[in-house]
């Protein structure tokens, strides 16, 4: 009973506390990546090389890899942080709109009660040179440098990894959204499976 009281509690306390937005996140995200502005376009192909350098370093460090989120929410997600960053020439966890990682996840996956065994890295590279592999590798190298990107990068608690490239110019953007196990229980503690791409919690 002390866990349900908890449950709610924190439930309350995050809806009493997101950000009054005029426009829910889902709908920025969903807006934004709908429709990039000229110039800038998404790379699915150097999300594909940060998502091998993870799986490398992974396998390097005897860590399982990755499973690639090739769509849904968590994709949604990854892009349009990486392309709202890019359009503030900001780095970070909030987005334009006042949504901190959590407030996004919310929004996203209204259905999470439970926080835990979720992470996001995002970094940028604006090093002279076109924008191919070898400076996706550069930006790669920014998480591998950073005690708690690495962390993340290295964590047991995460299967799955959705990944967002967008470039402009020379100038790439790019986060990745890390997720674990999705098994979790509901108020009345009967186990549900959420969807395929509903993250189980975050971190």
């Amino acid at each position: 009973m002390l866990v349900l009281l908890m449950a709610c509690a924190a439930q309350l306390t995050a809806l009493l506390t997101a950000p009054a937005m005029a426009e829910p996140y889902v709908s920025f995200a969903t807006r934004l990546v709908e429709n990039p502005p000229e110039g800038v376009r998404f790379r699915p192909d150097l999300e594909d090389v940060l998502v091998g350098s993870a799986n490398v370093y992974r396998q390097g460090k005897r860590v399982k890899g990755l499973a690639k989120v090739n769509d849904g929410k968590l994709l949604l997600a990854a892009r349009a942080h990486a392309l709202d960053l890019l359009q503030q020439n900001a780095m970070g966890h909030r987005s334009s709109t006042g949504y901190d990682f959590e407030s996004r996840m919310r929004s996203l996956f209204p259905g999470m009660m439970f926080m835990s065994r979720m992470a996001e890295n995002a970094a940028r590279e604006r090093s002279k040179g076109p924008a191919d592999a070898a400076k996706a590798q550069k930006l790669f190298q920014q998480w591998v440098k950073s005690t708690s990107h690495r962390k993340a990068l290295l964590s047991r608690d995460y299967t799955r990894v959705a990944t967002g490239v967008v470039q402009k110019g020379d100038v790439i953007y790019a986060v990745q959204i890390f997720t674990g196990p999705e098994v979790k229980s509901n108020l009345f503690q009967s186990k549900q499976e959420p969807p395929e791409d509903d993250p189980a919690a975050l971190y």
